[in-house]
């Protein structure tokens, strides 16, 4: 079996727990808070699953087995499907309807059989930058730790950090002065290059600013000024593509 890392914007999504206990409220909150649609199949639901049922009208708790027959319309809704029982039979009726309707399966129950991972995360940078880390379950300890050492050292990389500050501007302002994507990525790695090779980036945000205007001004043909302002200017909402 082999599994891709992926982003997948969760407000698009309808997610379906099977099981109301602790993994099935972490899960579904965690869905939830992402901003997917969620609904929780469960005979007996946790408080914390109540609670925030009564406050958000994308979290619906139903209350019904899961080797019931009433369980399949409920797959058949989802676009995923999370397994967090651990009865054997209800496990298995489920993993049958959802291979029925072509639904993917999160099996907290099964490193092996699952088909999406939920990894441990960690955002750096203001959020700018995202990590992922899994051990396909093989040791969630040592994943969790690997995913802190990550980010321990991500954060303390104060070029790196100098560079995703720089660039992410460089990308908005190529966007509006660079039509064409390939020239824009041309150009990406020509900044990219003279700042690591001019050590501008140990030097901090400023000076490889200036340098980047400088090398985006001459490429465009623009005033090296405004491209410095515009990149200062720079508002940090990704764009899409490249």
């Amino acid at each position: 079996m082999a599994r891709v890392p992926l982003w997948v914007e969760a407000s698009a999504l309808r997610v379906l727990v099977v099981g109301g206990g602790g993994v099935g409220t972490r899960r579904a909150l965690w869905f939830h808070d992402a901003g997917a649609t969620v609904r929780v199949v469960s005979l007996e639901f946790s408080r914390e699953l109540v609670e925030a049922s009564q406050r958000s009208p994308r979290l619906e708790l139903v209350k019904m087995d899961a080797r019931s027959p009433g369980v399949e319309e409920h797959v058949a809704w989802a676009d995923l499907i999370v397994i967090a029982v651990p009865d054997e039979e209800a496990r298995r009726r489920v993993w049958a309807l959802a291979r029925k309707y072509r639904k993917l399966v999160n099996d907290a129950t099964s490193a092996e059989e699952t088909q999406v991972v939920v990894p441990f995360t960690a955002e750096v940078y203001g959020g700018g930058i995202k990590i992922a880390v899994t051990s396909e379950g093989l040791s969630g300890v040592a994943a969790r730790w690997a995913r802190d050492r990550a980010r321990q050292c991500l954060e303390a990389d104060r070029e790196l950090r100098t560079l995703f500050e720089v660039m992410w501007r460089v990308k908005r302002v190529a966007k509006e002065l660079v039509p064409e994507p390939k020239r824009r990525v041309r150009l990406y790695l020509e900044v990219e290059r003279l700042l690591a090779e001019g050590g501008a980036l140990r030097q901090g945000v400023e000076a490889a600013l200036e340098l980047a205007a400088r090398v985006v001004a001459e490429r465009v043909g623009a005033s090296p000024g405004a491209v410095l302002a515009a990149l200062r200017g720079a508002r940090r909402s990704a764009p899409a593509g490249r």
